[in-house]
């Protein structure tokens, strides 16, 4: 399984709230967080193909060229999914990573997965729980990461399977 990551400026480890005008990148490599992720597929035999990343004030002040660019871009490059976050309990970037979820899945034959944390991100889940696939994932620091992360890679192979994903989600998503 191929997989494209989107991450923020700070997931990405390219800086911190300070490099929030971080314009829209990609690299054909796992950064930062993406790196764990990367770590667990590839026991599946699996990897992530490229990690996009986009600072979330960017994101904020050009909405329709991010998502246009980055479902574009999918689209070109072909993963089996896109999985969007681990966005923690960061509220910016769980809201670019659902509204851009939400436009590469709607805009594209390419499944997508997010994984959010509930934690200062109750009204995003709230407005995207029905529109998209979102993972449960604990709070920065919070325990049960891991769980997080290979139910996050599960839910991406089902996916990409086109398996029956009913159960599951009512199990471990939003």
């Amino acid at each position: 399984m191929k997989v494209i990551i989107l991450l923020d400026q700070i997931q990405a480890g390219l800086g911190g709230k300070e490099k929030a005008d971080t314009e829209l990148g990609g690299k054909k490599l796992a950064m930062g967080a993406a790196d764990t992720i990367d770590k667990t597929l590839k026991k599946k035999n699996s990897s992530i193909m490229a990690t996009f990343f986009c600072g979330t004030e960017f994101y904020e002040a050009n909405k329709d060229i991010v998502q246009g660019k980055i479902t574009r871009m999918c689209q070109k490059m072909q993963p089996d999914v896109l999985l969007v976050g681990p966005t923690y309990d960061y509220s910016d970037f769980a809201k670019m990573a659902c509204e851009v979820g939400y436009a590469v899945e709607s805009n594209s034959e390419i499944p997508v997965v997010a994984m959010v944390a509930q934690e200062k991100n109750a009204d995003i889940i709230s407005e995207y729980k029905d529109k998209l696939n979102i993972v449960k994932m604990p709070k920065k620091g919070g325990t049960g990461l891991s769980d997080s992360i290979d139910n996050g890679i599960e839910l991406c192979a089902k996916k990409v399977k086109k398996e029956d994903i009913t159960e599951f989600v009512t199990k471990y998503c939003f």
